[in-house]
């Protein structure tokens, strides 16, 4: 199925940060509203649809916060074994024009 391959990382195999954050984000999705619809948790719909979208930005979030983190680490471990050094730091970006404050 193609949308397994999303759980795939650049390799080509699945990532555990990939099946976790789906698999997490997919009982969020169904068992936030399910324990709403049995009483279990009683909420008003105005918290409900106030609270629901950031708990699936916060799974996305943490999702791809993981894989990106993920990501550099192995970027930074390939070039240490390459090279046998550890990467350079990037340079601070210069300093942009001063900006002026209207107010005063």
């Amino acid at each position: 199925m193609k949308i397994l391959n999303a759980l795939k990382g650049i390799g080509g195999e699945y990532e555990v940060q990939r099946i976790l954050g789906a698999f997490g984000t997919v009982v969020y999705v169904v068992s936030a509203p399910a324990l709403i619809w049995f009483g279990k948790v009683t909420a008003s719909f105005d918290s409900f649809c106030i609270a629901y979208p950031a708990g699936i930005a916060a799974c996305v979030g943490a999702t791809a916060g993981a894989i990106a983190l993920k990501d550099r680490n192995v970027a930074t471990a390939k070039v240490v074994e390459s090279t046998g050094s550890l990467p350079a730091t990037p340079p601070m970006p210069p300093a942009g024009p001063a900006t002026v404050d209207a107010s005063a």
